[in-house]
């Protein structure tokens, strides 16, 4: 089962944010929570709601995936390989032809 890592999920958080040149006044404001909350979320001691996160990935422009996971183009091949080696033989099978069968649809 995947675990939340949320110190690193709070440091991309904050790397998008000072990317785009927000506060986190700014970044509390456009999600309409407290500037406290935000600081608490990019240092990874405050769970938050997947509402929340969703607002968040929204406003800094960031799908769920890079934003909870740090999954991006520059290592989503990995993130399929360690799935793809925590899987039983029969399973494997299955995952390949289901991402087999999204791939052809997204084309």
């Amino acid at each position: 089962m995947y675990e939340i890592d949320y110190k690193a999920m709070g440091q991309r958080i904050r790397e998008k944010r000072l990317e785009l040149g927000f506060t986190q006044e700014k970044l509390a404001e456009k999600i309409e929570m407290s500037t406290s909350h935000v600081g608490e979320i990019e240092r990874g001691t405050s769970i938050c709601s997947l509402a929340v996160l969703a607002n968040i990935a929204e406003v800094l422009d960031l799908n769920l995936d890079t934003l909870v996971r740090g999954i991006n183009n520059d290592n989503a091949n990995q993130a399929f390989s360690e799935i793809l080696g925590s899987l039983s033989k029969d399973h494997k099978e299955l995952y390949i032809k289901l991402c087999e069968n999204i791939a052809d649809t997204l084309k």
